[in-house]
């Protein structure tokens, strides 16, 4: 049944009259943004144009690669959070929520200002069409003149109105703000459950050098997706060098395929909340210090919410890039009640480390918990073979994982 609905759901959305549209700035910034002169840009000389706090025309918003009075590329930039859309207000109604889309072109360039509270939301009810190609992906970074830092921008946000099992359904009001953005900013169904609405595409994309604090001992994951619906599409992504997560899921049920997650500082992928989607083709290289390549939890409140967290992983090679063995996490930690199914999984690099974190396990020897399934594992650190833990691993066999390359070349870790 959700399959059918969701095909009515993107055929209305097909069907919808979007015009392009501007918000009446400055010309040389195609007059979407202010323009704020030129800078070196990794190299490049750049038109500066720095994007309004609110977009929300309820029309479509382009963010071109070039400007059309001047033979110099655009750099489209975040001077502080940028939120798309009005659906972060308390039960704002799917049906009356600005559906702004902001189309970015293949290649486009988008930076957070260096060291800045910025970050690019899109809300309920708005939409991203991000589509790059292999050749010309479209880059989130920092404005500074090259791609080595982290932390230095907030990240990219995609909130939907699907289920979470942090917002019932039926508490009457959005009972779920969002983390690390800003206060008051809301996400998931609540009062309004919407399981078919999309939150856009996102095809070809790099976000890097992203995770600052820009709430107050909060940072940003590069991607993070707020109960987004299966009806968006995210394929092919590169987050690199992340100061917190590299993506993370807060329910919902987004599928992702063809994701590269390199140099992450924090945890490489990270769900929780009920997330019942899946990620295909994934390709982790973690560097010194790194935290876990996937921490999993079904809700950090309650082991039991409904629906329990159920992520589906398939063709993943995780490896370790640093300079000190030993010195990331385990790479696999599942805790908090969380279910997952993995299949054709490979680890390496992390010889003398355990594979898995059963410290949080909620199983006892009396009652182990055993949801989980892995199928396919093949791996060099040492897997934990108690049954007490829900993350006992199957004995290590061939695999071939996901080690294609990149469309986008990440420098190196360290």
């Amino acid at each position: 049944m959700k399959k059918v609905m969701t095909s009515i759901a993107l055929m209305a959305l097909a069907s919808a009259s979007y015009a392009d549209t501007n918000l009446g700035l400055d010309a040389f910034c195609n007059s979407n943004g202010t323009f704020q002169g030129t800078v070196i840009f990794n190299g490049t000389n750049y038109l500066r144009c720095d994007l309004p706090a609110s977009i929300a025309v309820n029309d479509t918003v382009v963010l071109a690669k070039n400007s059309t009075l001047s033979p110099l590329p655009i750099v489209w930039a975040l001077p502080g959070i940028v939120l798309v859309g009005n659906g972060h207000l308390q039960n704002a109604n799917p049906s009356t929520a600005d559906k702004t889309v902001l189309k970015i072109e293949a290649g486009a360039q988008i930076a957070g200002a260096v060291d800045s509270n910025s970050a690019l939301v899109i809300t309920r009810g708005a939409q991203i069409d991000a589509q790059g190609n292999n050749s010309d992906p479209i880059v989130f970074s920092s404005i500074d003149n090259d791609l080595t830092g982290s932390g230095e921008w907030g990240g990219l946000v995609l909130a939907g109105y699907g289920e979470s099992n942090a917002c019932p359904n039926a508490s009457g009001q959005d009972l779920c703000e969002m983390e690390g953005v800003a206060s008051a900013y809301y996400y998931g169904g609540g009062k309004y459950l919407d399981e078919t609405m999309s939150s856009g595409t996102l095809e070809y994309v790099v976000i890097a050098e992203g995770g600052h604090e820009v709430a107050v001992a909060s940072e940003i994951n590069g991607l993070t997706l707020y109960s987004v619906n299966s009806s968006t599409s995210i394929n092919n992504v590169h987050i690199h060098n992340n100061q917190d997560d590299g993506i993370e899921f807060f329910g919902g049920d987004a599928a992702v395929e063809n994701l590269w997650l390199t140099c992450n500082q924090d945890d490489s992928v990270d769900w929780d909340e009920g997330y019942r989607g899946s990620l295909n083709n994934v390709s982790i290289a973690q560097g010194d210090n790194a935290d876990h390549a996937f921490e999993l939890a079904n809700n950090p409140d309650s082991a039991t919410a409904a629906p329990i967290a159920r992520g589906v992983v398939t063709n993943v090679t995780v490896g370790f890039v640093g300079s000190t063995a030993g010195s990331a996490d385990v790479p696999l930690k599942l805790k908090e009640g969380t279910d997952a199914y993995f299949e054709n999984v490979e680890i390496l690099g992390y010889t003398g480390q355990a594979c898995n974190d059963t410290s949080s396990a909620i199983g006892s020897s009396s009652t182990p918990y055993t949801g989980d399934v892995f199928n396919t594992m093949e791996y060099d650190c040492t897997r934990v073979t108690d049954n007490t833990s829900y993350m006992a691993l199957p004995g290590s066999a061939s695999a071939t994982g996901f080690s294609s390359a990149s469309f986008w070349n990440a420098p190196n870790c360290d």
